[in-house]
């Protein structure tokens, strides 16, 4: 009798660690040409290649579920790696986790970089990145309006870029150690971006096209290591009401690259920011030896000479902050619950 419990104790936990352990999930299919749902009992998806979602097709992923992308190592001896694998949505995806199960998106070799997250002319009603770690790629917007909210986006040659024709809607994410966090290309874009904290990159906001419409404002910009943010347009950029974690204007421009340093560029306009107290908005003034003592480099996009990715210490310290704010997922919870039955009926049953 005491051995049938057992055999059937054994079995029981058997049952619960297969269905848990149903993935890795290869997915080798270039094109996804009809509705379809990345569950947690397939997870981990391992994405081989570029797949590409289909005009008229919709990629589900349900909370919990980890995507990892395979990438290609090229010129070993300079340590570049080249990536080789993106998810291009031409269709829709809605990749919504939860606070407690996010949803992430990683490299299948830690310490590599994969690609993008490609939104390419996509369905404006499927395109939801909610509650997801992006770690290693990242979020591209062409000729799209998705909506990216509640993420963890890092270790990447940029965070988010906006390019041509793109409405983002960038809401209440942590965007850090990243070579860029939000850079903006396109003059035929716009972007409302609110209540993110961006830091901890080389440039938090690096601004290149000349944007017609942009809503930038009730975001925490800070120590990032080269710019809190970058104008390289021609015109005018106003990024008020932002908190930069300083109270002093003069300190706030010695972190922004502007007309105050490049006459061919705009100027960008902070005031009135967060953390001023009342009746303290009057136009900020550089002094000419304020300037000399805090002289500003030319900035630039160091994608290969000095990418700021996950390997250096600062943003390993970074990451480690980031990944611990996010809690287990359900995968990782029912797992610990299948070891603690197989300990459990190993010990009565010995």
């Amino acid at each position: 009798m005491k051995k049938n419990i057992c055999q059937w104790g054994w079995l029981i936990v058997f049952i619960v660690v297969s269905k848990v352990w149903a993935g890795p999930t290869y997915v080798t299919n270039t094109n996804i040409t009809a509705n379809t749902t990345w569950t947690a009992s397939g997870s981990p998806y391992v994405v081989q290649n570029t797949i590409f979602i289909s005009k008229g097709a919709v990629l589900t992923i349900d909370p919990g579920v980890q995507v990892r992308f395979a990438t290609t190592n090229s010129g070993q001896a300079s340590g570049e790696t080249t990536p080789n694998t993106d998810l291009s949505i031409e269709g829709g995806l809605r990749a919504i986790g939860t606070a407690t199960d996010p949803i992430s998106f990683y490299p299948l070799t830690p310490g590599q970089l994969w690609g993008a997250i490609y939104f390419s002319n996509s369905d404006p009603a499927n395109s939801i990145l909610q509650d997801c770690i992006v770690k290693g790629g990242k979020i591209v917007c062409n000729a799209s309006s998705p909506v990216i909210q509640d993420c963890d986006i890092f270790g990447a040659q940029s965070g988010i870029e906006v390019a041509y024709n793109a409405d983002p809607q960038v809401i209440n994410n942590r965007i850090a150690a990243n070579d860029t966090g939000i850079l903006l290309l396109s003059d035929t874009s716009e972007i409302m971006a609110t209540h993110n904290q961006i830091y901890g990159n080389n440039y938090g906001i690096y601004i290149e096209g000349i944007f017609s419409q942009y809503a930038i404002n009730q975001n925490e910009i800070y120590s990032n290591l080269k710019y809190n943010v970058v104008n390289t347009s021609p015109v005018s950029i106003d990024i008020s009401n932002n908190d930069f974690k300083l109270s002093n204007a003069s300190k706030i421009a010695a972190t922004i690259y502007d007309q105050s340093v490049n006459p061919k560029v705009g100027p960008i306009n902070f005031e009135p920011y967060i953390g001023v107290g009342t009746g303290q908005n009057s136009s900020m003034v550089v002094s000419t030896k304020s300037a000399k003592n805090n002289p500003k480099q030319e900035p630039h996009l160091s994608y290969q000479q000095e990418l700021w990715n996950y390997g250096k210490p600062f943003n390993a310290m970074e990451i480690g902050k980031m990944e611990n704010g996010k809690k287990s997922s359900t995968t990782v919870k029912i797992l610990a619950i299948g070891a603690t039955a197989v300990l459990t009926v190993g010990f009565l049953f010995l």
